[in-house]
């Protein structure tokens, strides 16, 4: 989400703050809408707990003059990063960088003969 002076100032007027986002923030975190785009680099937004990266969703909620519920503890937001951590880690020992298809094993089918089958 890339921001504009004027809804940065408004987050800032709601208690929002703006630090500028990590390499491995960035890989962890977008996929949950909680990175932002400030002048082309990217950041994170924090409230109150440095521990709870906000969402684009609260984030617009705090610019339009609206309170995001604050459902999500310090727990419940270092365990969705750990989780997407381990997925992202995963990957990488594949070796891909992406998504990893994992393939089931097959019996081997035996050569037709000609004859008919289920005879």
């Amino acid at each position: 989400m890339e921001l504009t002076s004027e809804q940065i100032a408004a987050a800032r007027a709601r208690g929002c703050t703006f630090l500028p986002a990590t390499e491995e923030q960035v890989a962890r975190l977008t996929m949950q809408r909680r990175i932002f785009t400030i002048d082309g680099q990217p950041h994170v937004a924090i409230r109150q707990d440095e521990a709870v990266k906000e969402t684009h969703g609260a984030v617009a909620l705090l610019i339009e003059g609206g309170t995001p519920r604050s459902d999500e503890t310090s727990q419940q937001a270092a365990a969705a990063e750990a989780e997407v951590t381990l997925e992202l880690a995963g990957e990488t020992a594949a070796g891909r960088g992406g998504a990893q298809v994992v393939r089931r094993a097959t019996r081997p089918r035996a050569p037709w003969r000609g004859a008919k089958r289920g005879a």
